[in-house]
């Protein structure tokens, strides 16, 4: 990606910015002379495109996005000193927040130069280039369209569960390379915008032959609908996509390999960072806000530590001490600091860090957007809920919420040996009703995708409150930044905003 970069800056899309996009006026066009014009251009074009997912000033998005929904939940907590931070740590975030303009702007220069190539392509298609190859390119394009539509609309929109025809985000569906491309676009519904999402996902689910994670698959687009599917309690469609999924990845043995050895067999989808190729900003990567030896801006609460110790319940405790067998979950022991002994840090109780973002100084772990593990919990929760009662719950449900228990948890005899992890197992007779098998699956989803980004969405599609302020809280919306208020009147502000 790093001997493309400027390649691409200077083909597609060279500080063209998102604000840009829904101003009437651009302070810099596509600079050159017809566009793409081969196969060679579009793929280059490509890389560019995954590079404005990664990439600082206002590319670097998707670690924003995520690090955003963990720090405005409640398993971690922002310690640092940047105020606009602190601002979306506080729930007190305001339409001038040059962060939140950041993911905003980020996104849609990933949408325009996914765009640009689609269109590019639509122009090839006539000439004798490889229609695998293209279809391929198309294919990747609009899962990075789909994506960053669902980070705005996830992040700018009101949740789905408080009402489909609320304000969602502008939708770009044309590429903008100078000023007679530029439009001032209204806010689609947040059913809308998750139909084009749909869309793209099931079109590029079928144009995709790449294999490799740090690339879109169709396996990507799979699971991104299957995330979606969840959001939107479409339990049958959640269990059947995420199971199309599952069949085609491999569970690794250690919770540490998935974040150590990158672009694995548990890795759906990767935004890749390398030495050579990361955002170069300290502030503005997972391993800067988590890691203790980086800038440590990031806590993990004392809620996260309670969750924890909830893992292995009591009875499974008690069978444990009979058998003379100890239990050690890895997603403690190898994936935090110092949460025995929690200390006051700031208004919050830290219990230190989480170290699943751990290489320094080089900023180059990727960031994890959809893995295999978020598909297995998501089948299981699907399974159950689409089913009436505890008894009709499928076996499937139990097998995969034990697969993700006996792949983190260690049981180990006095000797320190491995022992037998059927203590630690959950079965049908370990739950009076469907509603605590839901809850266990839940628990285990919060501890295994913690300080991924997940949070936030999953206590909103379960109307749950958030550090005490309810799930559909204008507050825990984020504002439309200022600037596209200001340039743009089609454009209306978030409620608790106006």
């Amino acid at each position: 990606m790093y001997r493309l970069k400027t390649l691409i800056i200077f083909l597609v899309i060279a500080g063209l910015s998102a604000c840009d996009i829904l101003e009437q006026q651009p302070q810099q066009s596509l600079p050159v002379e017809g566009g793409l014009n081969s196969v060679e251009e579009i793929q280059n074009a490509l890389t560019g495109a995954y590079d404005r997912m990664q990439q600082w000033p206002g590319g670097d998005n998707s670690a924003q996005m995520l690090f955003g929904a963990d720090i405005i939940a409640e398993d971690a907590f922002w310690t640092g000193s940047f105020p606009t931070y602190v601002e979306i740590s506080e729930q007190a975030m305001t339409p001038q927040n040059g962060s939140i303009e950041n993911h905003w702007d980020g996104a849609y220069e990933a949408i325009n130069a996914a765009n640009i190539i689609i269109e590019a392509i639509d122009q090839l298609e006539s000439s004798s280039a490889s229609q695998a190859v293209l279809d391929d390119i198309r294919g990747q394009a609009l899962f990075i369209r789909a994506l960053q539509h669902y980070y705005l609309v996830q992040t700018f929109a009101q949740p789905w569960r408080a009402g489909e025809s609320n304000p969602g985000v502008p939708l770009q569906l044309q590429a903008v390379t100078g000023s007679d491309d530029f439009q001032m676009p209204s806010r689609a519904s947040v059913a809308e915008v998750y139909s084009q999402i749909q869309s793209d996902l099931q079109t590029a689910e079928g144009l995709i032959s790449n294999t490799v994670p740090n690339r879109a698959t169709a396996g990507a687009a799979t699971a991104l609908r299957a995330r979606i599917a969840l959001i939107q309690q479409r339990w049958g469609d959640a269990a059947t996509l995420s199971g199309q999924v599952i069949d085609d990845y491999t569970l690794l043995p250690s919770v540490t390999t998935y974040f150590r050895d990158e672009l694995s067999s548990e890795s759906i989808f990767e935004i890749e960072n390398t030495v050579q190729d990361n955002p170069g900003a300290s502030n503005t990567t997972m391993t800067a806000v988590y890691n203790e030896d980086s800038r440590d801006d990031i806590q993990v609460s004392s809620d996260f530590v309670a969750a924890l110790d909830q893992i292995i319940t009591d009875d499974q405790q008690a069978a444990l001490d009979a058998a003379g067998l100890s239990a050690t979950d890895t997603r403690r022991s190898e994936l935090l600091t110092g949460t025995t002994t929690p200390e006051e840090v700031g208004q919050a109780t830290a219990a230190d860090n989480s170290t699943k973002y751990e290489s320094i100084p080089n900023e180059e772990d990727n960031l994890p957007i959809l893995r295999l593990s978020e598909m297995i919990l998501t089948r299981a929760e699907a399974l159950t809920e689409n089913a009436a009662t505890l008894a009709a719950v499928p076996q499937q449900a139990f097998d995969d919420l034990n697969q993700i228990r006996t792949r983190a948890i260690e049981v180990t005899d006095s000797n320190g040996d491995a022992a037998s992890e059927a203590l630690i197992e959950y079965n049908r007779a370990d739950f009076t009703d469907k509603q605590e098998l839901l809850d266990a699956i839940l628990l285990e989803r919060r501890v295994e995708l913690a300080f991924e980004g997940h949070r936030l969405t999953d206590l909103q599609r379960r109307a749950r409150d958030v550090r005490g302020t309810s799930w559909d809280s204008g507050i825990l919306t984020f504002p439309i930044p200022q600037s596209q208020i200001d340039a743009n009147d089609n454009i209306q502000q978030n409620p608790a905003y106006q």
